[in-house]
């Protein structure tokens, strides 16, 4: 049977070259000590001005597009958000969160598996994790009795970054994953699949 010629057959050449070329300067660029991956994590978040957050609902995951707060020293993130929202139901409910940056310029993934916590603020707390932007949702403010606050506090980081060199074999098939122990942050055993 005789291939069909389309588009994406013609440009097919153009495009191997271009990822094995990829490939062999991610390859000649990996850098995977600890110190590093945990560098480039904030660096990741620090470029995005939103993240996906995902969280589990009674009837499967939901997620949604959420504008953080930048990541405290311990990677920390608070955001805000309705306090009859389902991300405040859920994150009451299950604890946990999970946080996704995702920088296609820079080809880099930051994945973010964090305990969460509507967390009990006092004025000046409410205050600090309020954005001006959001009085579009919160007239009064950081006052506003509907604003409440959400801490996600990471236990488990996955990276996968080309730009700065995070890019364990095989390449593009698996990230470096972190987890926080007493001691600060150390990478696991075996890296984490990545699911295309």
């Amino acid at each position: 049977m005789p291939m069909k010629l389309t588009a994406d057959r013609l440009r097919n050449p153009v495009r191997a070259l271009f990822a094995r070329c990829f490939r062999r300067v991610g390859l000649s660029r990996t850098r995977l000590t600890d110190d590093h991956v945990l560098r480039a994590v904030p660096k990741t978040m620090l470029r995005k001005t939103y993240c996906l957050m995902v969280t589990g609902g009674p009837d499967g995951s939901n997620a949604r597009v959420v504008q953080p707060h930048a990541p405290d020293t311990d990677l920390t993130v608070h955001l805000g958000t309705s306090a009859s929202s389902r991300k405040a139901s859920d994150v009451t409910r299950t604890g946990s969160t999970v946080l996704v940056y995702q920088d296609d310029a820079r080809a880099a993934c930051v994945v973010l598996h964090c305990d969460a916590e509507v967390v009990d603020l006092d004025p000046a707390g409410r205050e600090r994790w309020f954005m001006t932007a959001w009085l579009a949702f919160w007239p009064l403010g950081s006052t506003d009795e509907d604003f409440v606050v959400i801490r996600c506090r990471p236990h488990t980081i996955e990276v996968w970054d080309a730009f700065r060199g995070i890019t364990p074999a095989p390449f593009g098939l698996k990230s470096v994953r972190m987890v926080r122990t007493p001691s600060g942050w150390a990478a696991a055993q075996e890296p984490v699949a990545v699911r295309h």
